[in-house]
């Protein structure tokens, strides 16, 4: 696992963000489909949840960690309505908290495991690494949207 590579894999889309339109932020290529905008929203809330879900691994006696069904959270709390701008500071904020933590800790430490409610049991390894690819999945996804758009 690159820890470098986790520190820096939003800065595709940081870099992509500034080049969009309010049109294309807010396109939805169908209605069970997210924006831009929802996805952004979506990445900050799961950065939120990998500062809880690392500290969990690292730190708790008893590490489970609770699934959220995504599409609920997002209907519910209304991403669309949730400013852009808290939502790319919250994805820069905590993605650096973690690093700074992660790169602190011995290589032993990324052995630990936690539980997680649906998909079992994780080391933090594989978890900073699902992390990972879950940035990039997502930035594919607004490519498609951008697409799909002309």
């Amino acid at each position: 696992m690159d820890l470098i590579e986790y520190k820096n894999n939003f800065k595709e889309l940081f870099d992509l963000l500034p080049l969009l339109n309010e049109t294309q932020i807010n396109f939805k290529p169908a209605e069970n489909k997210w924006s831009v905008h929802e996805i952004i929203t979506h990445l900050a809330d799961v950065e939120i949840q990998s500062h809880v879900r690392i500290r969990t691994i690292l730190a708790n006696k008893d590490p489970r960690m609770i699934y959220h069904d995504q599409m609920d959270w997002s209907v519910i709390l209304d991403y669309k309505k949730i400013d852009l701008n808290e939502s790319l500071e919250i994805i820069k904020l905590i993605r650096c908290s973690n690093y700074n933590l992660l790169s602190r800790m011995p290589a032993e430490y990324f052995d630990k495991k936690g539980i997680h409610s649906t998909k079992g049991e994780m080391t933090l390894e594989y978890f900073v690494s699902s992390c990972i690819q879950h940035v990039y999945k997502h930035i594919n996804q607004i490519k498609r949207n951008l697409r799909d758009m002309s």
